[in-house]
């Protein structure tokens, strides 16, 4: 058997973690700008990973522009490296909350890795995502103007639905405090 660590709270965690927690880890950075032509557009580049450690950090942010009424969200993925599934949870149910608001969430840019993460949860088919800026703009500018002449849009899944899917292939949320 291995070692376990003590932690201060003194709850056994496992090498692995305890050895994790000592690494420096990547500052974790989100920077906002506006999406020219588009009022209602915000565009967030991050640099870093969306995981447990700074998920926390991105859902304030989403919530400081939702209540600032943005609804169309770029989200510029070329500095993530990574994404776990709080991250991946967090996107979803931002997809969802957009989604509901008549808002659209689209990111470009993804890391090959990224990519096949979202590939293999089967996300793609939610979220959009382009190779590069301009064609994910010209998407959410088309959002905008496509009302009655578009084709009739795709109905969003019911509220929750990604929800379940999620915590049926992962289980429930677990405590972001380990």
């Amino acid at each position: 058997m291995g070692t376990e660590f003590k932690c201060p709270a003194t709850r056994a965690i496992s090498p692995v973690r305890a050895i994790l927690r000592e690494m420096p880890i990547p500052e974790f950075k989100i920077e906002v700008g506006a999406v020219p032509g588009l009022e209602d557009g915000v565009l967030l580049s991050f640099n870093g990973p969306i995981d447990a450690r700074n998920v926390g950090g991105f859902e304030v942010q989403m919530d400081a522009l939702r209540k600032r009424n943005y609804r169309r969200f770029l989200l510029q993925m070329g500095e993530v490296r990574y994404i776990n599934s709080g991250g991946l949870a967090y996107l979803i149910n931002m997809v969802e909350a957009t989604q509901a608001a008549g808002g659209a969430l689209v990111l470009y840019d993804v890391q090959p890795k990224v990519k096949v993460i979202l590939d293999t949860m089967g996300l793609t088919a939610l979220l959009r995502i382009y190779p590069s800026k301009a064609a994910a703009v010209r998407d959410l500018k088309a959002s905008v103007g496509a009302k009655s002449d578009a084709a009739p849009p795709v109905p969003a899944p019911a509220a929750g639905a990604i929800r379940r899917l999620f915590r049926k292939i992962f289980g429930p949320p677990r405590d972001r405090s380990d």
